[in-house]
């Protein structure tokens, strides 16, 4: 899908209600979650319910369709913009709470499924503290004040790690190498007792050094800094007098 210069219509689905039984303030409980959501406050219009279950139709106006598209998107992958995370994770309680589920559509795409009464409940609310995060970095960028920045740690992408753009400049340059992130994590443990991060907000960071044992060795024997004692030193510490290993007495 592209933009075009013709307005294009999205609308938000909840089972939990109708037109006739959502309450006014509920109804525009949701809409404020979902104009943070889709953003371009100027060009995204309300239009209608529709019948059944509530449908919220927006309007978007020609010029921010894409924009519009595109930050959508970014909310379903996890890495758009802090208060667009924000209102999605809003609008998933409200939904549980309301006993729903929910899903933004263009036409019969879908574009973000909300689970609401689907997703289970997390056992333990929200732990704050600092910490850190070794991994590789996989993407940075945003034009916003804090920069998403993706990162690759214990197999999986991490979405939710965020730094100002100073910060965010200087590991953009570390672009798919090993670094460790230092900073301030917001975690929750789910029902099943896994903990999962919802966010950290980076402060600092180091590169990792990858190198196997034996380069390590190598660089250190190449360093003007260590002499050939240094090198006896290590090999006894880690192996032992030579003439042990060789069957002396």
């Amino acid at each position: 899908m592209t933009g075009g210069s013709k307005s294009v219509e999205f609308y938000f689905w909840i089972d939990a209600w109708t037109p006739s039984t959502i309450p006014m303030a509920r109804l525009a409980e949701y809409m404020a979650q979902l104009a943070t959501i889709l953003g371009e406050a100027n060009s995204v219009h309300f239009v209608k319910l529709k019948r059944g279950s509530t449908g919220l139709v927006h309007k978007v106006q020609p010029e921010a369709v894409q924009k519009v598209r595109e930050r959508a998107n970014a909310v379903r992958r996890g890495d758009a913009p802090r208060d667009a995370l924000r209102a999605y994770e809003v609008v998933n309680k409200m939904l549980r709470d309301d006993n729903g589920v929910g899903a933004l559509k263009e036409a019969s795409s879908l574009i973000i499924p909300f689970p609401g009464r689907e997703h289970q409940e997390e056992r333990f609310s929200a732990i704050k503290e600092r910490g850190t995060i070794d991994g590789e970095v996989l993407r940075v960028g945003g034009p916003h004040k804090w920069v998403p920045v993706l990162i690759e740690s214990e197999g999986g992408a991490m979405s939710g790690c965020w730094a100002d753009r100073a910060t965010a400049k200087l590991l953009a340059h570390r672009l798919f190498e090993s670094v460790r992130l230092h900073g301030t994590g917001k975690w929750s443990r789910s029902s099943e007792g896994r903990w999962l991060l919802q966010e950290f907000v980076i402060e600092s960071f180091e590169p990792l050094n990858t190198a196997s044992l034996s380069e390590a060795l190598e660089a250190v024997r190449a360093s003007d800094a260590f002499n050939d004692t240094s090198i006896s030193d290590l090999t006894f510490l880690r192996h032992g007098p030579a003439e042990k290993q060789n069957g002396g007495h």
